[in-house]
């Protein structure tokens, strides 16, 4: 890419600036400004525990209601947006990726408990009564360390997360996936699929490129991520490439020829093809009725 290639900041990316925080959501209520906040991303990881909260929490194109006694979760990159109506009760974790993988949560575990994704794959966990005293406190166990941050309270807090990640994948599996065979070979390969897409997406745009990644053909690769999902492989890669498209063509000011370059796409047309034919509108009917609403 040359040096008049866009920049990804070009969407606002909320920085941490420290490892971990612990934060109510109240306190994030409260000090929020009084003009309302555009969606943006981060460059860290949020777990949202919501008590009690009216409103609703946007992700990248997803909007959903917020229920009581629900986890929500928030990857680096995903365009988020939370607005609440009324004083909430909860808690907010917010962690870089560097954390987890200094304090005993590597990506590939947390990718492989499929908590963090893309809120179709990945939604929201709610807390059945019988778990609640245990997720709240885990939390409140968080938040103590944090607050007075002992002798290597960070080891602790990591160590914490990855208990409380433990237990909230326990949750989803009895109420998503109870027939679901979790560690089968085709599952696997469908993790692995997914994981290298989220690394390639803007470099590797063909079936090929991934099944090479995992020693497969193109053919059974198609076939076990179409068995398994119920997409083809080449849908998945499609649909991630148009979903980062229309992050950009709402929170960036990039033409659409900037932003097809950004994604890999040396020849505007073809990404333009590509964006109507996942999308049923062009690049610039998208953007142009995106912005109305």
């Amino acid at each position: 890419m040359d040096h008049n290639s866009p920049n990804s900041q070009s969407i606002r990316i909320e920085k941490l600036g420290v490892p971990f925080r612990y934060r109510t959501m109240e306190e994030i209520e409260r000090s929020k400004p009084s003009i309302r906040e555009q969606p943006h991303r981060h460059d860290y990881f949020v777990v949202i525990y919501v008590e009690q909260a009216e409103g609703s929490h946007q992700v990248d194109f997803k909007s959903m209601l917020l229920e009581d006694h629900t986890v929500y979760f928030i990857s680096p990159e995903q365009i988020h947006h939370l607005e609440v109506h009324s004083m909430p009760l909860g808690h907010v974790l917010l962690f870089t990726p560097d954390f987890l993988q200094q304090h005993s949560v590597s990506p590939q575990v947390l990718f492989d408990m499929n908590l963090f994704f893309n809120c179709d794959e990945a939604p929201p966990v709610f807390i059945p009564e019988k778990n609640r005293e245990e997720i709240k406190s885990l939390v409140q166990r968080i938040k103590e360390e944090h607050a007075f941050q002992s002798s290597q309270w960070e080891e602790v807090v990591g160590a914490l997360l990855k208990v409380l990640f433990i237990w909230l994948q326990r949750i989803k599996r009895e109420r998503f996936e109870t027939n679901q065979p979790w560690e089968s070979r085709k599952s696997q390969i469908v993790r692995q699929f997914k994981k290298d897409l989220e690394v390639f997406y803007k470099k590797k745009h063909k079936v090929g490129d991934y099944a090479d990644l995992q020693n497969l053909s193109s053919v059974y690769l198609n076939e076990v991520v179409k068995g398994e999902t119920g997409q083809s492989a080449k849908e998945y890669i499609q649909n991630r490439i148009v979903l980062e498209a229309k992050r950009l063509a709402l929170y960036s000011d990039w033409s659409m020829k900037q932003i097809a370059w950004e994604l890999g796409f040396e020849d505007s047309a073809h990404f333009s093809r590509l964006f109507k034919k996942c999308q049923g509108l062009t690049f610039t009917q998208f953007r142009a009725e995106s912005l109305v609403q």
